[in-house]
């Protein structure tokens, strides 16, 4: 997501069915998910930690 280079960890959803419902605004990386069609994305630890900080 950020191109950095190093240490990695992998954020995974249950089903990408949740990540494209309607009405609801997706951030970045759930776009890249969707446009991918994966359920995991590598990301670094500190992108991973804003991905699930700004989930709930």
């Amino acid at each position: 997501m950020c191109a950095r280079t190093g240490a990695m960890e992998v954020h995974h959803v249950s089903k990408l069915a949740d990540l494209e419902k309607p009405g609801r605004d997706r951030p970045e990386w759930a776009d890249l998910m969707v446009r991918r069609r994966r359920k995991t994305l590598v990301a670094c630890k500190p992108c991973h930690e804003g991905i699930h900080s700004r989930s709930r």
